[in-house]
């Protein structure tokens, strides 16, 4: 009776355990029949381990949602799921044969393994466990089963590859379209027959994946447009894209920029401030506008800038320490004229989480705003050494402000003139524009104003993205991939410094910071630069 109570209550331990991955939904990119979780999996300490950790950690980080307990990580020894996630523990699993697999994809080793755990943590933060707990919990229920029909696994593999892969994309791993590719990979070396019990098809799976990296494409695209047209000032047009975006894919990024977009869009319709503010984008203040401003005028400005400190609160809901956020609010009440707000938002909330985060950037920004809260406080003396400090620690902003303050001039190098038609790929935009395509494939309604279009390939290292606005204005771009060979019409190419760029074109008309480095803005050019201050590559627009 002993051993019959003993094996009874083994089985029954083996059974909750299937039960409860089943329940809370670990899901595992794959499932290997006949293979039972194994409580004791050796989890790896060691450098690959320590790279992959990494990985995960940035994808953490891009995610920048920490409204929820963020998933520990291990590396197993395991042979049964490839990767999943286990609830009960909080924690995220990749498997070493899966490791192994994607390091047969050479240069592309950690995008590949970027896909993999971005593919697992959209699961969680798109709550797909919970959905299916939720239908497997009450499937006596219609409700029940018309939830297990919607929540099937398909769907969420589909959601997952898609949110996935731009997870992976904004973490700097690039867009990785070689996700049927791995699926195949993982199969052949798991020894893995082509269907598998609650799962579709191997080839399905591979056609889904393909389809998801197209898709995972145009979002990535609608969110580069956002961008451009933030730098060439279409502030109002660049914010529909943004929140054309947060209907797809949440995060802290987005919410930001959403706030950025507004405050310039606001600056747009101020007279010219004094000094130049360090919102994120580092944008140089537009040019004056004639006359007073009116009632009706203020309240639009202020209102603009009051929705863009509700942006910059909801990405500091998903991440308390996120700084640039905290610097954006504070420029944004020191716009309103509440130098109190802005002081305590720049100099306490700010720099506390600069402490926190890896931000450069936002501490010097930081030192600007602070001066030019004191410079308008009357505390000249103050502003001159907040400013000192900025130009110090490498700040433009901060070298301009303090030329401002001083009443010093602001000295521009002038571009060369009659440097020639720009193009890319041998196409000047005047015959883009007189022969303008599209694919319609690649066409994305924004709003009942706005769309964006692209043309069908033009060559193998550029592209042509459109922004129509009311079925007739359009702004055109044209970009260079980073494996471009080509020379501006000055004889500028990839991988060339900043200090080239300023000999052959002079200052920009204004700077724009990013993730990985900076865009110089020209008449109808665009540099983006990369965090070494080399150039990646670069847009010709109209």
């Amino acid at each position: 009776m002993r051993i019959i109570l003993i094996i009874t209550c083994c089985y029954l331990f083996v059974h909750q355990i299937q039960a409860q991955e089943r329940s809370f939904g670990t899901l595992p990119l794959i499932n290997k029949p006949g293979i039972v979780a194994n409580l004791a999996s050796k989890k790896i300490d060691s450098v690959q381990y320590r790279k992959v950790l990494n990985i995960y950690n940035k994808l953490v980080q891009a995610r920048g949602d920490f409204r929820f307990p963020v998933p520990s990580f291990n590396l197993v020894s395991e042979e049964r799921r490839v990767a999943g996630i286990d609830y009960d523990q909080l924690n995220i699993v990749l498997e070493e044969k899966a490791l192994g697999v994607c390091n047969t994809f050479g240069a592309e080793t950690d995008a590949a393994i970027a896909f993999l755990l971005a593919h697992e943590l959209s699961h969680y933060y798109e709550k797909h466990a919970w959905r299916r707990s939720f239908a497997e919990d009450n499937k006596d229920l219609k409700i029940g089963l018309d939830l297990d029909k919607v929540t099937d696994a398909a769907s969420n593999e589909t959601e997952a590859d898609y949110l996935g892969g731009f997870l992976a994309y904004s973490a700097g791993f690039g867009l990785f379209q070689k996700g049927s590719e791995i699926i195949q990979s993982i199969y052949k070396a798991y020894g893995l027959k082509n269907d598998l019990p609650g799962y579709p098809s191997l080839s399905d799976r591979q056609a889904l994946s393909r389809r998801t990296a197209e898709k995972m494409a145009l979002l990535i695209d609608v969110y580069e447009m956002a961008n451009l047209l933030s730098a060439i000032g279409k502030y109002s047009e660049a914010y529909e894209y943004y929140r054309s975006l947060l209907m797809e894919y949440q995060s802290r990024e987005v919410y930001n920029n959403l706030g950025v977009t507004a405050v310039l869009d606001a600056m747009n319709e101020m007279d010219t401030p004094t000094f130049r503010y360090p919102i994120e984008m580092d944008l140089e203040s537009p040019a004056a506008k004639a006359g007073y401003p009116s009632a009706e005028k203020e309240a639009r400005i202020k209102g603009k800038l009051q929705q863009a400190i509700l942006h910059f609160d909801a990405a500091i809901s998903m991440d308390p320490k996120y700084a640039p956020a905290y610097l954006n609010k504070a420029t944004a009440y020191a716009l309103m004229n509440d130098l109190i707000r802005a002081r305590f938002y720049a100099d306490v909330e700010a720099r506390q989480a600069v402490k926190t985060g890896n931000y450069p950037k936002v501490a010097q920004d930081i030192d600007v705003l602070m001066g030019i809260i004191e410079a308008r406080s009357k505390a000249t003396e103050k502003a001159r050494v907040l400013f000192k400090a900025a130009e110090t620690a490498g700040s433009t902003l901060g070298k301009i402000n303090l030329k401002i303050l001083l009443k010093q001039p602001i000295l521009n190098t002038i571009p060369k003139p009659g440097l020639g038609v720009e193009k890319i790929e041998n196409l000047s935009l005047a015959e883009i524009s007189n022969d303008l395509r599209v694919d319609p494939k690649k066409t994305q309604r924004i709003n009942h104003r706005l769309e964006f279009l692209q043309t069908p390939p033009i060559g193998g290292a550029s592209k042509v993205f459109v922004n129509l606005y009311n079925n007739e204005q359009k702004t055109i771009f044209h970009l260079t991939t980073t494996n471009y060979t080509g020379k501006t019409a000055a004889a500028i190419g990839i991988g060339d410094p900043q200090s080239n760029i300023v000999k052959a074109y002079g200052d920009p008309m204004r700077s724009m910071e990013t993730p990985r480095g900076q865009l110089m803005v020209y008449k109808n050019l665009i540099f983006i630069l990369g965090k070494e201050g080399k150039l990646e590559r670069w847009v010709s627009y109209q």
